[in-house]
């Protein structure tokens, strides 16, 4: 019993006790730190992306919009009517939605005929509908399937949140002849799925473009910039569960339990005693390899990168305490105090894993 060791050994027993309770204490806070500093910058762009004056940090604030100019409104509305597939890892997510513009005045502005998607690729465009009344209101209906460009914020897969934008603007008509105007009747079908994720909103918002290029036009005079008006529909989604989270660290989970287990094999009986952490430490290393094949190339850590080194450091961890361990059995021949290290460690350690991969699933989901 631990009463019946030397005052010495005691406190050996709290020291090493402590360091690792500090040791998983700053993983903590180091991920809690990681992973809720990740989501704080995702959710402030998300925000400033949709606000009519703000920009996203990285990006040219647009010029002042041109005053005193004989522009036309222009009503631009969108239905979502499908996501055909959306890929993190190839960067690219592919909608199915009706565009409409809705105008009174002059027919051959015909904004259908002259917008573009901006970070997309259009692989169909179907004209659904036309016509011009007699009250001088022109109104345009397509059917568009394309392929977006997005770049996934993957710091917190598999438990991240996105969103996806379609960006229209004309490509003709700049903004002191064109502006938009947000059709209120713009709307998502119910029909809309995503595997794996949740539709949680939309919103739109009409922002000012600029582009800061003459496109080495001879015939325009240097630094002149162009602005158009651009309409802007977000979906925001996010992970349905964290079911996703488990299975793909389960084999780690697995791994780290594992290890566990060699605290209770007796540090005389070598072989087994440290096969055990081997063998999981290369099944955590190829769980690593499977969960990054999920993932586009990144210079940056994420929960997954944070997960798989938690795992790697604990099972390093119980290999050191099996080491101080056998060294008092076999050299010191102390069974008792190899047997309370033992005992402590895989308890200690045991509980700051556990706490830490509650806290990463709790600071990323919730």
């Amino acid at each position: 019993m631990t009463q019946e060791l030397s005052g010495e050994r005691k406190n050996l027993l709290k020291l090493l006790m402590l360091g690792i309770s500090i040791a998983f204490i700053l993983l903590s806070v180091l991920s809690i730190l990681i992973v809720q500093g990740e989501k704080d910058v995702s959710n402030r762009n998300h925000a400033l992306r949709m606000s009519p004056t703000e920009v996203e940090p990285g990006k040219t604030p647009p010029d002042p919009m041109p005053t005193n100019t004989n522009f036309t409104e222009v009503n631009i509305g969108l239905y979502l009517d499908g996501i055909e597939n959306l890929s993190v890892r190839d960067s690219n997510w592919t909608p199915a939605f009706y565009l409409w513009f809705r105008w009174k005045g002059d027919k051959s502005l015909d904004p259908g005929k002259n917008f573009r998607l901006v970070d997309a690729k259009v692989d169909r465009k179907e004209l659904v509908e036309t016509y011009s009344g007699d009250d001088g209101v022109n109104y345009q209906i397509y059917k568009i399937i394309s392929r977006n460009s997005k770049f996934f914020n993957t710091t917190r897969v598999p438990l991240d949140d996105h969103m996806l934008n379609i960006y229209v603007e004309d490509s003709v008509n700049d903004v002191s002849k064109l502006r938009y105007v947000v059709d209120p009747a713009t709307q998502v079908s119910s029909r809309v799925k995503i595997p794996g994720y949740n539709i949680t909103g939309f919103s739109t918002v009409v922002k000012p473009h600029t582009y800061k290029t003459t496109y080495g036009d001879p015939r325009v005079a240097d630094n002149t910039r162009t602005t158009f008006s651009e309409f802007n529909f977000a979906l925001t989604i996010k992970r349905s569960g964290i079911a996703i989270y488990l299975k793909l660290f389960i084999g780690l989970f697995a791994g780290v339990l594992l290890t566990m287990c060699s605290f209770f094999i007796r540090p005389s009986d070598t072989g087994p005693r440290y096969a055990l952490p081997s063998a999981a430490y290369f099944g955590v290393i190829a769980n690593a390899y499977m969960t990054n094949s999920l993932l586009p190339p990144s210079s940056y850590f994420g929960l997954t990168d944070l997960v798989t080194g938690i795992g790697l450091f604990t099972i390093s961890l119980c290999v050191v305490a099996s080491l101080v361990s056998g060294h008092y059995y076999l050299r010191k021949k102390e069974e008792e105090f190899s047997r309370q290290i033992d005992q402590l460690s895989w308890r200690f350690i045991a509980a700051g894993f556990l706490i830490v991969n509650i806290i990463l699933p709790v600071c990323a989901f919730y």
